[in-house]
């Protein structure tokens, strides 16, 4: 049995020692209200500050899930950042925003941090609506330069004096900064030459390993720490050399030039126009103040290159940052995660494509910096080859992918549905228009809990049905993913698999069909509760329902189902499979058999499929139809069921439609 100080030493140094004051915990969060009291804090707290900070962050997220090792990474360098710049007249700009839970504790929210990512509770992401702090709605990757820039040009314009109109700072991976979007911005602040300060968070890992030039290019950079020290050394000696002789600053500031010329010939930075400052050591609070105290005079844009560590402090985060980038609720003692018998979507889909790539050496795989969590980490390790981890850079992915297919090989991309939104223009051009065979697996589709209005999959299906050529499908069932997988690769043109963020639910005989193009499945109450399906006779099967919905809504189907069973109004579901193309007149001949036809979508009403199906119903003279999809909004965050039932699309709402 482990001693209480055995278990203590499992967080590897991670808390403070508390005070023990009239029985309770005497800390320094509970004094923060707002920069300000950080601004005021004496430099020898802040160590014990970062250990509450990191104590607070860890007990939360091992609550509620969360972003874990990329908050623990910046927490130093967040609370630097805070004591220097007096936001929110100065702005911080988070990029992706995943590694501003130390920003919100310190912006006023401790008090709700407990709230995190949980129904009517703050955002795990930055959020206009919850502080003033919070200057976007960021969830999506390498968008703070872009914003932050026109942020900081329209200051500018606006302010009657532009050099008191406060300072703008993007603070952005290096993960980040492998997306295109990061690049133009960063080239069109260099052309503006405006103050703006880009803090690079230089980790040495995005979500996965990462991957590609940019990446080697920052870890030379690194190696550059004499060019760093020896202008330290040159900055001191100005400072405190007497100014007697006019000419004496601008032989120092031709000489810092030089010296920039011998050590960063080929600094990126530099040539875009940027002055460049780092590595430095992300994790030395005193360092940083220093630095941003110098880069705040500045009057052209500045890079400020930190060295971080993902998930420092906690040992489990440290060893396995990809693991708990984004986690579910873990044990603090171990790290470990609960794990259920039941198998998700993106783990067959992992199974799946590891046999069909054992058979068929065509195919191969591609992701956006997300090997592990669209489950392509094993067919990584087992077909490196054949892998393609092209960093978060979707746009990218898809058009090196019809590249691929004009080349011969059949590629899988594989992409959250959030961030194929990204790429929907090089899907239509590059992939579309030729007709390439691409098959595309969007995971996370539909209803994601938690996350909120930036990661619900909710777009897809409006975004995608109407473009020429594409073909898309979403399973129900393990058993229907493997199908439309094998089927996808053995078909031409570009095909698209959505599924949920969810474990597959139990198999029943009907999801075994064999696939035909256009066509879905029926399934009958016998079959999915052949109890409550006995008390039905011919004679009382004149007034029938028929649930139509698509793959990842078939459970809270069943379950409505089930229940006007026992309401005594006869149901039967229709799954289906395939989102386009329809056999229209398949699906109208079914449905002129029932006197109320309920469609269920997991996808935004207004250009989905259920406003097709109802159209297609209605020239067929089939008018009894009750359509529930998302409304046209953004869906905040909670569980599946919350989310779900905000959007009227629970079990409940589906039984009673």
């Amino acid at each position: 049995m482990p001693s209480k100080t055995a278990k203590v030493s499992a967080f590897s140094g991670l808390f403070f020692k508390p005070k023990i004051i009239s029985g309770g915990l005497l800390t320094i969060l509970s004094g923060i209200k707002s920069p300000k009291d950080l601004q005021s804090l004496s430099k020898k707290k802040l160590p014990e500050l970062a250990l509450e900070i990191r104590k607070k962050i860890i007990e939360v997220v091992g609550k509620n899930g969360g972003h874990l090792a990329s908050n623990l990474g910046v927490v130093e360098l967040t609370i630097a950042l805070h004591r220097v710049f007096s936001n929110p007249d100065d702005a911080i700009i988070f990029d992706v925003s995943h590694q501003c839970y130390t920003h919100k504790i310190l912006t006023g929210r401790y008090e709700k941090f407990d709230s995190l990512r949980k129904h009517g509770g703050i955002s795990g992401f930055t959020k206009m609506a919850e502080s003033p702090y919070d200057y976007f709605d960021n969830g999506h990757s390498s968008t703070s330069i872009s914003s932050s820039l026109g942020l900081l040009t329209a200051r500018s314009l606006l302010s009657k004096d532009p050099e008191c109109s406060g300072k703008v700072v993007a603070v952005i991976g290096d993960g980040a900064l492998t997306g295109g979007l990061a690049f133009e911005g960063l080239c069109h602040a260099g052309q503006l030459q405006k103050n703006l300060i880009v803090v690079l968070n230089d980790n040495q890992m995005s979500i996965g390993k990462n991957n590609g030039s940019f990446s080697r290019y920052l870890s030379r950079l690194t190696m550059s720490h004499q060019y760093q020290k020896f202008r330290h050394a040159i900055d001191m000696f100005a400072e405190r050399t007497p100014v007697v002789n006019k000419f004496l600053p601008q032989f120092i500031s031709k000489f810092k030039r030089g010296l920039k010329g011998l050590f960063l010939a080929n600094n990126l930075f530099v040539e875009l126009g940027y002055e460049y400052v780092g590595p430095l050591n992300g994790h030395n609070i005193n360092e940083l103040e220093l630095v941003f105290n110098r880069v705040k005079k500045l009057k052209k844009p500045v890079v400020v290159h930190v060295v971080t560590k993902k998930g420092k402090g906690y040992s489990p985060a440290e060893n396995d940052p990809q693991t708990f980038h984004g986690i579910g609720p873990f044990c603090i003692s171990d790290g470990k995660v609960e794990k259920f018998d039941a198998v998700s979507f993106t783990e067959i889909f992992s199974q799946s494509i590891m046999k069909i790539a054992e058979k068929n050496e065509r195919v191969v795989a591609v992701t956006a910096a997300m090997a592990k969590g669209t489950g392509l980490d094993t067919f990584s390790r087992h077909y490196p080859k054949r892998f393609f981890d092209v960093g978060i850079a979707e746009e990218h992915a898809v058009t090196f992918a019809g590249g691929l297919a004009k080349g011969g090989l059949i590629p899988v991309v594989c992409i959250y549905s959030t961030f194929i939104q990204r790429a929907v223009d090089q899907i239509i051009h590059d992939v579309s228009l030729p007709d390439f065979h691409v098959v595309f697996v969007l995971d996370r589709s539909g209803a994601v809990p938690n996350d909120g209005e930036t990661h619900q999959g909710i777009f897809d299906i409006c975004l995608l049905k109407s473009i020429p050529n594409v073909t898309i499908m979403s399973p129900a069932s393990a058993c229907e993913l493997d199908m439309m997988l094998n089927h996808a690769i053995e078909m031409q043109g570009p095909v698209i698999i959505r599924y949920p963020k969810l474990t597959c639910p139990n198999e029943i005989p009907s999801y075994s069909i064999p696939l035909e193009n256009g066509k879905g499945i029926l399934i009958e109450a016998s079959e999915y509760s052949p109890s409550d399906s006995v008390m039905f006779d011919e004679g009382t099967l004149k007034n029938k329902t028929l649930i139509v919905t698509t793959g990842s809504m078939i459970s809270e189907a069943i379950i409505a189902a089930r229940a006007k069973l026992r309401k005594g109004e006869y149901t039967d579901i229709y799954n289906l499979r395939f989102i386009k193309p329809l056999d229209e007149n398949y699906f109208a001949r079914l449905c002129v058999h029932y006197s109320k036809i309920i469609i269920v979508e997991d996808g935004i009403k207004d250009g989905g499929i259920a406003e097709e199906l109802e159209r297609i119903l209605y020239r067929n003279g089939v008018t009894n139809v009750k359509v529930l999809a998302f409304p046209q909004k953004y869906i905040c965050q909670g569980t599946r069921q919350e989310v779900l039932s905000d959007a009227g699309l629970s079990s409940a709402h589906i039984e009673n439609a």
